[in-house]
């Protein structure tokens, strides 16, 4: 006498499904394990190349510490350190910057219409970067103080002291993005003086505030000048310090502001000290650094 199966045939048939179900189950786990892991590979050497090429901007900002320190000044400079990348420094001295901090709204004013706003446009940021920074709550006539942001939904209100970054010119109320772009490489946070000494400024700010000065473009022969009200004469103690660590796979950009020691062979100062971003123009320089000397 035959025994009944103990298990169908239909049975078999959901037991069978049911398993290549778990293996496919399986495989799927393994196979996001498998990503799972190589991601994390990847993930980790990105990290290790991103601390390579921030080692290397540090060490470029330390590096130009040392030039200020031993009497250098203004210098642009790309390196290549053996084993490790490129290193791509510049030091700009800050009196050749217009200052935020600087007491003399017709320096501002000068740089915007310069940039193409008109008289009226630029002595209205001018006098909104006034307001921002005075310690005061009177509005000068087109400034704006705290009711005015309340206003335009902006709680912060003005911050009613001095910069302490260039970036903080965002937080101003009422200045166009584009202009914000376009001034800020010639702006300074890092001195409060009222005028820009042309003998260390860029050719390109020179004829800028010359010409919103004036309202007419400007022609430079090779000794650059700027009216009086609108000069000062440089220090030369305060810098900015710009340093691109470049490695195969990452690039992290470190800027600095250095006080110059008022003795050479003294340590430097660092007063301000933050990550930067990698901008067009530095795209482009490095593209030209397949010569670069060793550092």
């Amino acid at each position: 006498m035959s025994r009944a199966p103990l298990v169908s045939d239909r049975q078999c048939g959901f037991i069978l499904i049911f398993a290549i179900g778990v293996c496919l189950l399986l495989a799927l786990v393994g196979a996001t394990m498998g990503r799972s892991v190589q991601a994390a590979l990847r993930s980790t050497s990105t990290v290790v190349e991103i601390a390579k090429a921030r080692s290397l901007a540090d060490g470029g900002v330390a590096f130009a510490g040392a030039m200020l320190q031993s009497g250098g000044g203004p210098a642009d400079r790309i390196c290549v350190v053996t084993g490790a990348g490129l290193i791509a420094l510049t030091i700009e001295d800050e009196a050749g910057k217009v200052s935020l901090n600087g007491d003399n709204q017709a320096l501002l004013s000068a740089l915007f219409a310069g940039l193409g706003a008109s008289q009226e446009e630029a002595e209205r940021y001018a006098a909104v970067i006034a307001d921002y920074r005075d310690a005061d709550s009177n509005e000068r006539p087109d400034g704006a103080e705290a009711d005015a942001y309340r206003a335009a939904g902006m709680a912060g209100g003005p911050r009613n002291a001095n910069f302490d970054i260039v970036a903080e010119l965002d937080r101003v109320l009422g200045i166009p993005a584009a202009i914000r772009s376009q001034a800020k490489p010639f702006l300074t946070a890092s001195t409060s003086a009222r005028g820009v000494d042309s003998e260390v400024a860029p050719q390109a700010l020179i004829q800028l505030l010359s010409q919103g000065a004036s309202g007419r473009s400007a022609a430079f022969g090779e000794r650059r000048q700027l009216p009086a009200s609108l000069s000062a004469v440089s220090s030369r103690n305060v810098y900015k310090v710009r340093a691109i660590g470049v490695t195969p796979q990452a690039r992290f950009v470190r800027e600095a502001i250095v006080a110059r020691p008022p003795t050479p062979g003294e340590p430097v100062r660092m007063l301000s000290w933050h990550q930067g971003e990698v901008t067009r123009d530095d795209e482009v320089r490095l593209q030209e650094a397949d010569a670069a000397p060793e550092c």
